[in-house]
């Protein structure tokens, strides 16, 4: 008997970020970058593959040479932290993070604006949404509109 895959579910949720205030000044604004997001995913994500579909024409060198080094068999998650693109902010991009063949999860950088999640794994959905309140789950013509 096969098992049915869990459905893949979505979330949404703004990029831009206030900063807490620090001893050293007032309270900002921070954008949350892949390489944030990375980190978030913790272990779930360290066996992960990732490839890599930016939607800019003309990328920075940077975001250019990772898509480059994700085609094919994809990048690890421990070397994609280790390139500058991760650490960049991206206008329209997709990140699909593959355990051998099968596709885990999806993070989409939207318009500079939001980070849109797919993934059928609870656990990520749950550590995002404690990370960002702010996140709401979208429908499935939602994501289709941002891609």
């Amino acid at each position: 008997m096969t098992e049915t895959p869990p459905p893949m579910r979505m979330l949404t949720f703004a990029a831009w970020r206030d900063s807490a205030p620090h001893a050293a000044g007032a309270a900002g604004r921070h954008y949350v970058t892949l390489a944030e997001l990375l980190v978030r995913l913790g272990g779930h994500g360290l066996g992960l593959t990732w490839k890599a579909r930016l939607f800019d024409e003309q990328p920075r060198p940077a975001f250019a040479r990772m898509v480059r080094e994700a085609a094919g068999a994809g990048i690890p998650t421990l070397e994609l932290l280790a390139m500058d693109a991760p650490h960049l902010q991206a206008v329209d991009a997709d990140f699909e993070g593959y355990a051998g063949g099968e596709l885990k999860v999806t993070l989409r950088e939207f318009d500079s604006s939001s980070w849109d999640v797919r993934t059928a794994d609870p656990w990520i959905l749950g550590e995002l949404r404690r990370h960002y309140p702010d996140a709401r789950p979208m429908t499935a013509d939602e994501w289709d509109a941002t891609n």
